[in-house]
C-alpha cells in the first residue's frame, strides 16, 4: 500500500517535482477537484518549505459518461476543451451524434460544479503544474492540460502519485515535464494504492484553496 492518504501522496511528490520545475519561476499547482486539490495542497506546502514561490489553484473538469456504460468515461470536458476516448467509444459503440449529446450533458454538470467552487485564477508568469490523486484513463488530465494550454500557461507540467502505465505513456507527451511515483499495468482503480481514499466534499476544496491559494 504505497500511500497513507492524499496528503501523504502530495508530500512524496515534493522532491521529484522540484527536480523538474523550471528554475526562477513561481509555481501554480493546479489540482483537479476534489482529490487532486488535497494532493496539491500538500505539494504546495512542501514546495514553500523548500523555498519555492508556490500557490494552489484548481481546474474544473467533467467526465463524459454514458448512462448505459457508467463504468467507462467516454471523454472529458472543461470550459474550453473536449477530449474523447477513442478506445471507450469503440468499446461502447457510442457514435458521434450520441457523444455530442453526452458532451452537452457533461457541460451542464461542469457549469453546476463550477458554480459551487472558487473561480480559478491564473498567472501569465507562473509555471503551471497539474495535479491529481491518480491517472486511470487519462481523459480528465488531457482535458485539463488542453484547458491550461488554452489559457496561455507558459509551462505546463503534470504530477500524479499513481498512473495507469498505458495512459501515462500517452498523456506525458502532452506536457513539458511529468512525474509519477507508481505505474500500474493494468490499473484496476486509483483507490487500490491508498489506505484512506475517503470521498471528499467541496468544503475541503474551498478550505485548501483559502489556505494555500
Amino acid at each position: 500500500m504505497p500511500f497513507t492518504d492524499r496528503t501523504d501522496a502530495g508530500r512524496r511528490l515534493v522532491e521529484p517535482v522540484r527536480a523538474v520545475l523550471p528554475a526562477g519561476r513561481p509555481v501554480t499547482v493546479v489540482g483537479l477537484p476534489r482529490g487532486g486539490v488535497v494532493v496539491g495542497a500538500a505539494l504546495v506546502e512542501g514546495l514553500r518549505a523548500a523555498g519555492w514561490a508556490a500557490r494552489l489553484d484548481l481546474v474544473a473538469v467533467a467526465k463524459v459518461l454514458a448512462p448505459e456504460h457508467p463504468e467507462l468515461a467516454l471523454g472529458a470536458v472543461t470550459e474550453r476543451a473536449t477530449v474523447r476516448s477513442q478506445a471507450a467509444g469503440r468499446l461502447t459503440g457510442v457514435d458521434a451524434e450520441r457523444f455530442a449529446e453526452l458532451v452537452a450533458a457533461a457541460r451542464r454538470r461542469l457549469a453546476d460544479r463550477a458554480a459551487t467552487l472558487p473561480a480559478p485564477t491564473r498567472s501569465a508568469e507562473a509555471a503551471t503544474l497539474l495535479v491529481d490523486d491518480g491517472l486511470a484513463t487519462g481523459s480528465t488530465a488531457e482535458a485539463a492540460i488542453a484547458e491550461l494550454r488554452a489559457t496561455g500557461s507558459p509551462w505546463v507540467g503534470l504530477a500524479v502519485p499513481v498512473a495507469d502505465a498505458t495512459a501515462w505513456q500517452r498523456v506525458q507527451g502532452q506536457v513539458d515535464a511529468a512525474v509519477t511515483l507508481v505505474e500500474r499495468f493494468p490499473m484496476h482503480a486509483v483507490s487500490v494504492d491508498y489506505r484512506d481514499f475517503t470521498q471528499l466534499a467541496d468544503d475541503v476544496v474551498r478550505a485548501a484553496l483559502e489556505r494555500y491559494g
